[in-house]
């Protein structure tokens, strides 16, 4: 295991309607890590041959004094790489402690502009802030690896292109996720109305291409099969997934606070693989469906592919 997911706190200041981690935050918010606890983990997994730390939440600039964790992880060699909605990376004082130890850097954009960016957080203003991180990441000395991650829901899916060329006008943006919801947490109830459906997507994938390309930006697409995106498949985000290994907290046997550790071989959490998946030379590179998805439209059209990446004869 090369790369560490640490979920360092359990808080936001956004409310997100498909917030994948509410239900966490609601059992740990209280239950935040120490930066003790975060540098005997930090050594402790770099002793084990980790070389890659996300920071993540929650919204991980909320712990305190985030960029001590991230200098730590530094000093010991990682590569660093921060999760962030913006809030805390708006403000320049904020950003100017923290970037200098941040390698790699997601900012959460659902919209392009304030309206529907704040109906998808719940928190008013959130795109402006959004902004000023975006710009404070620009301005900045140090080259950073910057990309963006849009939640796709049918509010925003018919401003994907606009989603696109808002985030790459601040320059700087070197990768475009657009995800699927997972069916977890806030997005596990009304899933068949929060989730587009996968035609519903691929209608905006050509303009999205087009858009990408000309920004010099790589674009992916995440918890979407890869057969899905036929000519487009090499934009599945599924196909760049690195093993990882997960931290997070969890309520111990005895009641007390302590973690939680998930190795992640494949990108599956929450999906499954219908019979069609069978004879696929990709499966167990691609993640197949979610089942939620697959619960709330029914029956879904995939195409097995062969070793060359044909499809497969039925």
């Amino acid at each position: 295991m090369k790369r560490l997911e640490l979920h360092v706190i359990y808080r936001c200041v956004n409310d997100c309607v498909f917030c994948s981690e509410r239900d966490h935050m609601r059992e740990f918010s209280r239950h935040p890590a120490t930066m003790a606890e975060i540098a005997d983990l930090l050594e402790q997994k770099r002793g084990e041959g980790c070389e890659h730390v996300t920071f993540t939440g929650g919204e991980p600039t909320l712990f305190p004094k985030i960029w001590r964790a991230l200098e730590k992880a530094k000093s010991l060699g990682y590569r660093t790489f921060l999760v962030s909605n913006g809030s805390a990376l708006a403000l320049p004082e904020f950003a100017e402690r923290t970037l200098p130890h941040t390698d790699e850097i997601c900012l959460s954009l659902h919209g392009h502009d304030g309206e529907t960016h704040t109906a998808l957080t719940g928190v008013p203003r959130s795109f402006e802030r959004l902004s000023r991180a975006f710009a404070n990441v620009q301005a900045h000395a140090k080259e950073h690896f910057l990309m963006f991650n849009c939640v796709v829901t049918p509010l925003n899916l018919p401003h994907l292109e606009r989603v696109l060329r808002f985030a790459a006008s601040f320059g700087k943006l070197r990768q475009a996720l657009f995800s699927l919801p997972a069916p977890l947490g806030a997005a596990r109830a009304g899933y068949r109305d929060l989730s587009p459906r996968y035609g519903e997507l691929m209608a905006r994938v050509p303009e999205l291409r087009r858009g990408a390309d000309e920004s010099g930006v790589a674009l992916r697409f995440g918890g979407v099969p890869v057969c899905v995106l036929g000519e487009h498949r090499e934009t599945a985000d599924d196909l760049y997934f690195s093993p990882r290994l997960t931290l997070s907290r969890k309520r111990l046997a005895d009641g007390t606070i302590g973690w939680h550790e998930e190795k992640g071989l494949r990108p599956t959490r929450g999906r499954f693989y219908p019979s069609a998946c069978g004879p696929c030379s990709l499966k167990g590179r691609c993640g197949g469906v979610y089942r939620a998805y697959w619960d709330a439209v029914g029956k879904v059209e995939l195409t097995p592919l062969g070793i060359e990446g044909k499809a497969c004869r039925s």
